[in-house]
C-alpha cells in the first residue's frame, strides 16, 4: 500500500509538472505570436506613413485638361477648347500659346485636349466637322481651337491661334 501511495503521489507530481510545462509553453507561444504581430503592425505603419507622405505631396488635380468627349459639357457659358497632340513638334508652341492666353487679365476659360491620348484618338479624322453639336459628331484633323458659347460652336480655328486668342476676351 505504501508503494501505491508513492505511485499516486509521484503521478500527481508528474501531472502537475506536465501541466506546468504545458502552461509555460502556451504562454511562450502567445508571447511569440504577440511579438510577431507587433512587428508586422509597426512595419505596416512605417510603410503606409512613407507612402502617404509621397502621395499627398505629388497629388494635384488638373481642371484645364479635358477629354474630347467633354467638349460640349463644360459648366461655363462661354469657353475655349484647344485640341493638339502633345507629342508633336509644335506642342511646346501650343502650350506657350495657351499659357500666354491664361496670363491675360481678361480671358475666357480655356481647356486643352491631348489628341495623343487613347480616348481622344477616335475624334481624329481627315474630314473635320466645324458644325458639330455634340461630342459624337466632333471631328478634328490637327491642332484646332474651338470657341463654344451656350453649348454650340461659335468659331472653329485651325491656324493663327495666337491672333485669334489676342482678339478673344471675356
Amino acid at each position: 500500500m505504501a508503494k501505491s501511495k508513492k505511485t499516486k503521489n509521484s503521478s500527481k507530481i508528474e501531472e502537475q509538472i506536465s501541466s506546468s510545462a504545458n502552461v509555460k509553453s502556451t504562454i511562450k507561444l502567445i508571447i511569440a505570436i504577440a511579438v510577431i504581430l507587433l512587428i508586422f503592425y509597426l512595419l505596416t505603419v512605417l510603410i503606409l506613413n512613407k507612402k502617404s507622405t509621397n502621395i499627398t505631396s505629388n497629388a494635384s488635380i488638373q481642371y484645364s485638361k479635358i477629354l474630347a468627349g467633354e467638349t460640349f459639357n463644360m459648366n461655363e457659358k462661354d469657353y475655349l477648347v484647344f485640341f493638339y497632340d502633345t507629342t508633336s513638334d509644335d506642342s511646346s508652341g501650343y502650350a506657350e500659346t495657351v499659357s500666354n492666353y491664361k496670363e491675360k487679365d481678361k480671358h475666357l476659360t480655356i481647356y486643352t485636349v491631348d489628341l495623343n491620348e487613347g480616348l481622344n484618338k477616335k475624334y481624329i479624322n481627315e474630314d473635320e466637322n466645324p458644325n458639330a453639336t455634340k461630342a459624337s459628331e466632333l471631328r478634328i484633323n490637327n491642332a484646332t481651337l474651338i470657341h463654344i458659347t451656350n453649348g454650340k460652336i461659335v468659331d472653329y480655328i485651325t491656324s493663327s491661334f495666337d491672333e485669334y486668342l489676342e482678339n478673344t476676351i471675356n
